[in-house]
């Protein structure tokens, strides 16, 4: 058990979501804010396809897997994928308590299938069209398929990257046929995947310390 403990140590960074569930449902709570509706001529334009339910859904099981998966093996690519996901998140987090958003411009019947039917009402049951900009959906899901892209142990398998590519794809797309975002909240968790994607895995923090390092114990000498 103490090996086994050893080698997962790094399940620490789940503490996270003792500070994340209660500050995201907390603030979906709030009734004394006024909510900024998010909605451009473009989203009018976007019709509601209630097979997309099914990326959307899926996207829980992308997510888990993914950082389930580079848990149990790469410690390394395992700390920049959460890191990536739970710094954006507190930064989306941050901007709802900030700038409450909403989007609700659900369909009053829901066409489809009777599986796809239950599944959207599910959705629209279980999560209020509040706090949406930036999109978390979108954010989580790009994140996860950079992490899989950039895994070492990925490097040359082509076949994963474009599986990564394809599953953000179509959850992005999801969140907007389903009538869950705006193309306002994609584009911004786009713009906010660009800069973290710059922060965690193009700044070499370990040559930045080190320089940093050298040159304290130059002036010492």
């Amino acid at each position: 058990m103490k090996k086994i403990l050893n080698k997962y140590k790094h399940a620490w960074v789940f503490l996270y979501f003792l500070i994340y569930m209660p500050w995201y449902f907390g603030i979906q709570l709030r009734t004394n804010v006024t909510f900024h509706d998010i909605y451009t001529s473009f989203d009018q334009m976007i019709p509601f396809v209630s097979w997309f339910v099914i990326p959307y859904v899926y996207w829980f099981l992308f997510v888990a897997a993914t950082i389930a998966y580079l848990f149990f093996t790469d410690k390394e690519d395992f700390y920049k994928c959460v890191a990536f996901l739970f710094i954006g998140m507190t930064v989306c987090l941050t901007i709802f308590t900030i700038y409450p958003t909403s989007f609700d411009h659900r369909p009053t019947v829901i066409d489809g299938n009777p599986i796809c039917q239950l599944l959207v009402n599910f959705i629209y049951t279980a999560d209020k069209s509040q706090n949406v900009c930036p999109s978390i959906h979108v954010y989580n899901s790009i994140g996860c398929a950079i992490a899989l892209m950039k895994s070492r142990r990925f490097s040359n398998h082509n076949g994963m990257k474009l599986f990564a590519i394809i599953s953000a794809v179509l959850i992005t797309l999801s969140t907007m046929f389903i009538k869950q975002h705006s193309i306002i909240d994609v584009l911004m968790a786009t713009i906010l995947s660009v800069v973290l994607y710059g922060l965690v895995y193009k700044v070499d923090y370990v040559k930045i310390f080190d320089k940093k390092k050298i040159k304290s114990l130059k002036r010492v000498q």
